[in-house]
């Protein structure tokens, strides 16, 4: 039987919006936040994907406006420059109060070398005008592999 546990990566009070101190028991970021991990593969047979969770209290957004951004971003080696590396864009999806403070993204790692450096960035929905940003909280970021077959680590490994 797979394992449905999810595995948690990190946790914690980190405030993103527009005004410092709506939330007085989170470290206030500004408007976005990057949470570096590791993602690597335990069983070579399994699925080349997991299933990353951004967990959030508060969030509240303009039925008309797209929401707040959630980007998975993998750092790749550049061929070209040795010891340099480029963003490449795994995935995104957005936040809206409608997904009731979670939002799941599916990370595709076929044909990508391991173990996977990727960053998960949570930025407040800017379209609207500055001084209506939602003020939230996120308090979970969770890995959701079946059978644990990518166990993700919080920052980069080297």
């Amino acid at each position: 039987m797979l394992s449905t546990q999810p595995e948690l990566v990190w946790q914690g009070r980190i405030h993103l919006g527009d005004e410092p101190g709506v939330y007085g028991d989170a470290s206030y970021s500004g408007l976005a936040l990057d949470l570096p991990l590791t993602l690597q593969k335990t069983d070579p047979a399994g699925p080349d994907s997991t299933t990353l969770q951004v967990v959030t209290e508060h969030v509240a957004t303009f039925a008309t406006y797209p929401g707040h951004l959630i980007t998975v971003i993998l750092y790749e080696p550049d061929p070209g420059q040795p010891g340099h590396f480029n963003e490449v864009i795994l995935a995104t999806t957005r936040l809206t109060s409608a997904d009731n403070n979670r939002a799941d993204i599916a990370v595709n790692l076929a044909n990508r070398a391991l173990p996977a450096r990727v960053s998960v960035r949570v930025q407040v929905d800017t379209d609207v005008p500055p001084g209506l940003y939602n003020d939230f909280v996120v308090i979970r970021l969770v890995n959701k592999s079946p059978n644990f077959t990518f166990v993700a680590s919080l920052g980069f490994d080297a």
